[in-house]
């Protein structure tokens, strides 16, 4: 984090009526604390006015501190209004609930009639559960949800790796497209936003690490021959792999953004964003919700036949690794052997082939506001 980056919070003259008036500049975000907490002594029923004008981002973990700060205020009777974001911020202020706080019209995607949905593809097959965790018999599952298909190789390495070290068979397979986490016996998950949320909530999984510097974000694509614009269409057909994702919910957000309503949108669920992107191509849709990280990791000549209209930029959500209850005995040693991996010529090179910088703790702020965009949204 350079200085530019750092959170300053000016006082202004007071605005009518008395209003307290200050200016953030910077990025909101888990070294915000210091800066945020020099407000918590605002008078009782005060009326504070915050100029967003100049914040460059706020993340998840600079949402949560916001939120703790206007909870302390609201209890204290102060009235808040935020001014000027700029459209990522205001964007996530309405996705986390917080957009009561903004002085601009609020419209959400939840708000609105359901969007119309074409049809889901199912994975084909369907592999029976197993009634024995493999953890009883000595022998780990792990899977995971990949961000991009090149990064599978790294993984088995990265499997490879993790059993060395463990002192443990581990068995490593790749999450099937269109399968339910739910139907899978896992000790060891590596998951999508969504998917993690959904097992820490419903089957009391520990979130253990995630990505060092990744974050989920998503683009609009659409195809190079087309130059339409979404918001001349009648109709606009959209693929997305599968509905309960934060790529789906996303690429609603930025739709809305826009000034279109996403709620008239077509909705085409492929299962899978390879599919979804094949669909695009044969013109079976006219916009396609991606994870950006897939898209700028397919080759040239896929790209070169599409064109991204609009992506985000929000550092919110994030893939998590996480473990099952019943490995709560080894969750430490886990974790203890991937947080490790920049610190041998081994684990630096897995790291490599499977694209990440290394892994690091989530926080509780940014946990916290992941899991409230997943409870608001996705059960």
């Amino acid at each position: 984090m350079t200085l530019a980056d750092s959170l300053s919070i000016n006082s202004l003259p007071s605005g009518e009526d008395g209003v307290l008036c200050y200016a953030f500049a910077g990025s909101v975000d888990a070294h915000s604390a210091q800066a945020l907490g020099q407000l918590n002594g605002v008078p009782a029923n005060a009326r504070v006015s915050l100029d967003f004008k100049q914040v460059e981002r706020v993340n998840s973990m600079g949402l949560s501190l916001l939120l703790k700060l206007f909870e302390h205020w609201e209890s204290r009777g102060i009235k808040i209004a935020v001014n000027n974001p700029n459209r990522m911020v205001a964007m996530l202020f309405k996705i986390t609930g917080l957009g009561r706080f903004l002085t601009t019209e609020v419209t959400l995607p939840s708000e609105r009639a359901q969007p119309a949905v074409v049809s889901t593809v199912q994975s084909a097959a369907e592999r029976p559960v197993e009634s024995v965790s493999p953890s009883s018999r000595g022998k780990l599952n792990f899977m995971a949800s990949l961000q991009v298909g090149a990064q599978l190789s790294g993984w088995y390495l990265l499997n490879t790796y993790l059993q060395r070290n463990l002192q443990r068979a581990i068995h490593f397979e790749q999450l099937p497209a269109g399968h339910e986490l739910s139907q899978e016996t896992v000790d060891i998950l590596f998951a999508k936003p969504f998917e993690a949320c959904a097992m820490i909530r419903k089957q009391q999984f520990m979130p253990l690490l995630r990505p060092l510097g990744e974050a989920d974000e998503v683009v609009i694509v659409m195809r190079a021959n087309d130059q339409r614009q979404l918001v001349d269409m009648d109709t606009v057909r959209a693929v997305t792999a599968s509905q309960g994702s934060f790529v789906y919910l996303l690429g609603r957000f930025l739709c809305d953004e826009n000034g279109l309503d996403s709620s008239r949108f077509q909705y085409h669920f492929a299962g899978n964003e390879i599919k979804a992107l094949q669909l695009l191509l044969k013109e079976q849709s006219d916009a396609l919700f991606m994870l950006k990280k897939t898209y700028y990791g397919l080759s040239n000549l896929t790209r070169n036949n599409t064109r991204v209209v609009d992506e985000s930029d929000t550092q919110f959500a994030f893939h998590l690794l996480c473990a099952a209850p019943q490995i709560a005995d080894l969750k430490e040693s886990v974790a203890k052997v991937f947080a490790g991996m920049g610190d041998d010529e081994q684990g630096k090179s897995i790291l490599k082939d499977i694209q990440f910088d290394g892994w690091c703790v989530p926080q509780e702020g940014e946990l916290a506001m992941l899991m409230r965009l997943y409870e608001r949204y996705a059960e």
